[in-house]
């Protein structure tokens, strides 16, 4: 058990706490699979790489009003 699983009792709330919990878990989970696992980094750059293209042509882009400095 870390520091970052009591980090956020009901689930992140605002988009910094929503990125930071992604990244949290994204960090966890490239440690785990260089602990665990035979793959290299080239191969799990390159797999990210196409989740990003993957990501890209499906248009699943939204920037939202924080980041447009808009509902503070």
């Amino acid at each position: 058990m870390s520091i970052d699983d009591d980090f956020y009792i009901d689930g992140p709330q605002d988009y910094d706490e929503q990125t930071d919990a992604f990244r949290f878990e994204l960090d966890n989970m490239v440690e785990r699979y260089l602990e665990e696992f035979d793959i290299n980094t080239f191969v799990m750059i390159g797999a990210l790489r196409e989740k990003m293209q993957e990501l890209i042509d499906a248009g699943n882009i939204d920037i939202g009003d924080e980041m447009l400095g808009e509902g503070e």
